[in-house]
C-alpha cells in the first residue's frame, strides 16, 4: 500500500512539475522571443535603410555625372556652331576645344565627324595635355556604332553609348580604359545636317567615385550593364568587363543570379531577400534622377545601367536578413537550451506544418491562374476573365476586342536553334506585348505559341493601333539586336459590344481565322532563321 501511494504521488509530482514548467517556460519563451524579434527588426531596418541610402548616393553620383557630360557635349557643340564660318576653317573651334579638354581632363577625345563619317576635328587628351590631330592622321568612322546610331537622330537628341573598354587595333588597351561615348547630330550654319559631335569620356573618373562610396557599404556594390554584366564589382574586381572577352561571356551577374536578374528587369528599383543573399537594386537612368534640359532627350545605346547592393547570405548581416522566425527561435533556444527543449520541438513541428501548407496552397493558386514560363494568365484564367468582361458589356454597352496571336516560326527556332532559344523567343513576344498594352488590357497564353490579348473598351481600329505598337517593338529588336532569328507574330482581331448574341468561342474562332489568313500571307516571304550556320544548330539543317 505504501509503495503504491509513493508511486502515485511521484506521478502527480511529475505531472504538476511539467505543467508548471510548461506554463512558466512558455511565458518566458514568448517574452524573450518578442525581445529578440524586435531587436532583429531594428537591426534589419537599419541595414536595409543604409543599403538603400547607399544606392541612392551611387545612383545620384552616376546620374549627375551623366547630366554634366551631356551639358559638356552641348557646350562643345555650341562652340562648334559659333566657330563654324561655313568655309571649312575651324581654327577658333580647335583652340576652344583644346582649352576645354585641358580644363576638363576627363575626355579622351573630342571629335567632329562629317556626314560621311570622316573626322574633321579630333582633339586627343593624354597626361601631357590636349593635342590636335594632324589632318593626315584623321580617320573615317562611318562603320562605328556610335556614328551609325547618332547620325540618324534628331537635332534635339543625345546618344549615350554602352560603357566598355577602349580597344586599339582589336586589342583591349592596357591599362584598361573604361569609355563612354556621347554624341549628338550637328547642323551647320545653313541648317543642314553636317555630321556629329562626339565626346569620348574616360569613365574611370565616374567609376572611381562609385568605388569610393562603395567602400562604406555593409555589403558589395555592383554596377551592371543592360545585359547583366559587371561594370564594377567591389567584391571581386576580376569579374568586371567579362563581356569584352569572348572566353568569359558566361561570367555575369545574370548567370550567377538568374532569378534576381529576372526580377530586376521588371521594376526600376526594389529589394529581394532570397537564399542567394540580400539584393537592393535601382536603375540609374530613371526620370526622377536624370534631368536633361527640356529641349533635348536621351537615347541609350545599350539600355539602362543598374546599381546593386549585395549582402552574401553567409555574412553576419546576411544571416540576420535572410533569417526567418525559425532562425530567431533557434537563437532563443540556444541561449536557453535546457528551459526550452520541449517547447522547441513543438514549435518546430507546428512551424514546419503551417509553412508547408502555406507554400503548397500558394503554389496551387499560382499555377492554377498563371502560365509558369511567361508569368501571364494561363488559358483557363484568360477565358474566365474574358467571360467576366463579356457579361459586363451587357450592362455598360462597351466594346471589347479580342486579338488572337500565333508566333511565326517557333517550330523552326526550336528545331534549328534549340528549345532554350525557342523559350527566349516566347518570352520576348510576351514581354513585347506586356510593354505595349494598356493597364486595363491583359494577355493570356492559350498554349504553345498561341496567345490572346483582350482590349477592354477598344474597337478593332484602336486594338489594331496597339498591335502595331507591339509589332514596332518586335521590329526594333530585330533591327538592333543580333539575334539568330526573326521575331514575328500573326494576329487576328475580332470586336464585340454590348448586347452581342455571339458566343465567346465563336468570337475567338473568328479572330483565329483572321490570324490564320494573315499567317498564310506572312509565311510566303518570311525567313525566320537568319544567317544560319550549321555549327550553331541543335537540330537538322534547314534545306
Amino acid at each position: 500500500m505504501i509503495d503504491k501511494a509513493i508511486n502515485k504521488d511521484t506521478k502527480k509530482t511529475i505531472l504538476y512539475t511539467l505543467g508548471v514548467f510548461l506554463i512558466l517556460s512558455l511565458v518566458f519563451f514568448l517574452i524573450t522571443l518578442v525581445i529578440q524579434i524586435n531587436a532583429d527588426t531594428v537591426s534589419k531596418n537599419e541595414i536595409m535603410n543604409q543599403e538603400e541610402q547607399q544606392l541612392d548616393v551611387e545612383k545620384t553620383i552616376v546620374a549627375n555625372k551623366v547630366n554634366r557630360l551631356t551639358t559638356d557635349l552641348l557646350y562643345v557643340t555650341d562652340a562648334l556652331k559659333l566657330g563654324d564660318n561655313g568655309r571649312g576653317d575651324y581654327a577658333d573651334v580647335e583652340d576652344h576645344w583644346l582649352a576645354f579638354a585641358n580644363r576638363k581632363m576627363i575626355y579622351d577625345q573630342i571629335r567632329f565627324i562629317d556626314v560621311d563619317g570622316n573626322e574633321v576635328i579630333r582633339v586627343n587628351y593624354t597626361d601631357d595635355g590636349a593635342t590636335l590631330t594632324d589632318s593626315d592622321a584623321l580617320q573615317n568612322k562611318a562603320d562605328r556604332y556610335y556614328f551609325t546610331e547618332t547620325i540618324g537622330l534628331d537635332d534635339d537628341q543625345i546618344y549615350i553609348s554602352k560603357l566598355d573598354l577602349n580597344v586599339e587595333n582589336n586589342q583591349i588597351e592596357q591599362p584598361i580604359k573604361p569609355m563612354i561615348r556621347l554624341a549628338t547630330p550637328y547642323y551647320g550654319a545653313r541648317g543642314q545636317l553636317a555630321g556629329i559631335v562626339v565626346l569620348n569620356y574616360k569613365a574611370e573618373d565616374m567609376l572611381s567615385q562609385v568605388e569610393k562610396i562603395a567602400s562604406t557599404s555593409q555589403g558589395q556594390i555592383f554596377m551592371l550593364n543592360a545585359d547583366g554584366y559587371w561594370l564594377y564589382n567591389s567584391g571581386d574586381s576580376s569579374k568586371a568587363w567579362s563581356f569584352m572577352d569572348d572566353n568569359r561571356r558566361e561570367e555575369s551577374f545574370k548567370n550567377d543570379f538568374p532569378d534576381i536578374w529576372q526580377t530586376i528587369q521588371t521594376e526600376a528599383s526594389g529589394s529581394v531577400i532570397s537564399d542567394a543573399g540580400v539584393f537592393n537594386y535601382s536603375k540609374i537612368m530613371t526620370d526622377d534622377e536624370f534631368v536633361l534640359d527640356s529641349d533635348h532627350s536621351l537615347v541609350l545605346g545599350l539600355g539602362n545601367w543598374t546599381i546593386v547592393s549585395y549582402i552574401p547570405p553567409d555574412s553576419d548581416d546576411g544571416q540576420l536578413l535572410t533569417g526567418n522566425l525559425f532562425d530567431t527561435v533557434l537563437l532563443v533556444l540556444k541561449n536557453n537550451l535546457f528551459a526550452y527543449f520541449l517547447i522547441f520541438m513543438l514549435a518546430l513541428f507546428l512551424g514546419m506544418v503551417l509553412t508547408f501548407n502555406k507554400v503548397k496552397n500558394d503554389e496551387i493558386k499560382y499555377f492554377s491562374e498563371y502560365d509558369a514560363m511567361t508569368g501571364i494568365f494561363n488559358r483557363r484564367t484568360g477565358f474566365e476573365k474574358l467571360a467576366q468582361l463579356y457579361k459586363s458589356t451587357e450592362k455598360n454597352e462597351s466594346e471589347i476586342s479580342v486579338c488572337f496571336i500565333d508566333i511565326n516560326g517557333l517550330k523552326d527556332v526550336n528545331d534549328y536553334l534549340g528549345h532554350d532559344v525557342g523559350d527566349e523567343l516566347i518570352l520576348t513576344i510576351t514581354n513585347g506585348i506586356k510593354n505595349k498594352i494598356r493597364v486595363n488590357d491583359f494577355v493570356a497564353r492559350l498554349g504553345g505559341d498561341e496567345f490572346l490579348i483582350i482590349f477592354e473598351g477598344l474597337d478593332e481600329t484602336g486594338a489594331e493601333a496597339v498591335w502595331q505598337r507591339i509589332v514596332a517593338e518586335f521590329e526594333q529588336i530585330n533591327e538592333t539586336e543580333n539575334r539568330r532569328y526573326v521575331i514575328s507574330a500573326s494576329h487576328g482581331i475580332e470586336t464585340f459590344g454590348g448586347g452581342s448574341n455571339e458566343y465567346i468561342d465563336t468570337i475567338i474562332n473568328q479572330a483565329d481565322a483572321k490570324m490564320y489568313r494573315e499567317k498564310k500571307i506572312i509565311k510566303k516571304d518570311l525567313k525566320i532563321i537568319r544567317d544560319f550556320k550549321p555549327d550553331d544548330a541543335t537540330g537538322p539543317i534547314p534545306q
